[in-house]
């Protein structure tokens, strides 16, 4: 999973994982409110031997 960034000045954030905080900028971003969605691989099925 890739490190979040604050949405208005792109630096990394602290904390979590519920309530991050962004030094920069002092803001702080709830996690609801970040692109952060973890996507798992694509699993593919092995052929099947025939």
């Amino acid at each position: 999973m890739t490190a979040a960034r604050c949405p208005r000045c792109t630096a990394a954030l602290d904390g979590g994982p519920v309530v991050y905080r962004c030094t920069p900028c002092r803001r702080t971003v709830y996690a609801a409110d970040l692109d952060t969605e973890y996507h798992a691989p694509v699993r593919v099925p092995a052929r099947s031997r025939l």
